[in-house]
């Protein structure tokens, strides 16, 4: 049973990662804190740095076939600073997460997601209004939103469509496509500073204390569904208008939020 659960969790966290460019760590989080309860948030977390990796192959490859030439470089050269800091970033936190756990619960989690759905209340134009590269302030803010992605476990893609959007004068589907990319360095180097840690701190069978009261049979169902399924949902966002877009994303929010809060 809890497979076949596992299996619909990875599926959905797929199609979310595709269509508003989450990552699926806030599907996964929530669902398996109420599968197994609170005492498995940390677990949750670094069990989700692993499905926001795979999910997010799957949405950032299927991002990048669908546009020409030109739109990939476009795209890639507007996120290029925001993705160095990045990349500097979620390495160290996830190196030092298991040490920080303290920081981390399931409140501090819901309430970023709450307000992450406030601002996606705010309307935005439906043409791109993109401002020129500013290296310092993307790298810093592309450093910030991995830093605090990682340690709560998603894959940045909220924070990532804010910024782009708000701050960069972005397309939501542009935004949702460099969420996608995000995600994919976040949850790549997450994944690679937890394996480190596990060396450096010698705490062997990284995967399997991973995997916690999961089994590896659910861990990879989980995982394997959310790799199939992301795809999917990129189709379905370049097919639905920016406002349902948004809608989805607003409605993710908060009902991964109020799952956490009444877990």
């Amino acid at each position: 049973m809890d497979i076949l659960l596992l299996t619909l969790v990875g599926a959905l966290s797929g199609v979310i990662a595709g269509l508003v460019g989450l990552a699926g760590g806030i599907v996964v989080v929530p669902a398996l804190t109420w599968m197994y309860g609170p005492s498995a948030l940390h677990t949750a977390i670094v069990i989700s740095w692993f499905s926001v990796l795979f999910n997010s192959v799957g949405a950032a490859s299927k991002q990048l076939r669908m546009r020409t030439p030109e739109e990939r470089g476009r795209l890639l050269s507007s996120a290029r600073w925001f993705l160095a800091g990045v990349v500097v970033i979620t390495p160290l936190v996830a190196l030092l997460a298991s040490e920080a756990k303290h920081l981390v619960s399931k409140e501090l989690v819901a309430v970023l997601q709450l307000c992450l759905a406030a601002v996606m209340l705010w309307p935005v134009s439906e043409a791109s209004q993109q401002k020129p590269a500013r290296p310092v302030l993307d790298a810093s803010f592309g450093g910030l939103i991995s830093g605090v992605s990682t340690l709560i476990g998603v894959g940045g893609g909220t924070y990532t469509i804010a910024y782009f959007v708000y701050g960069a004068g972005a397309r939501f589907r542009d935004a949702i496509a460099t969420a996608n990319l995000t995600g994919l360095t976040v949850g790549a180097l997450s994944v690679a500073g937890y394996l480190s840690s596990q060396v450096l701190f010698q705490q062997h069978g990284a995967v399997a204390q991973a995997a916690g009261p999961i089994s590896m049979g659910g861990m990879v169902a989980m995982i394997v569904s959310g790799v199939l399924a992301a795809p999917l949902g990129v189709k379905l966002s370049h097919r639905l208008p920016t406002k349902t877009l948004r809608q989805i994303l607003i409605f993710a929010l908060m009902v991964s939020a109020g799952r956490l809060l009444w877990t």
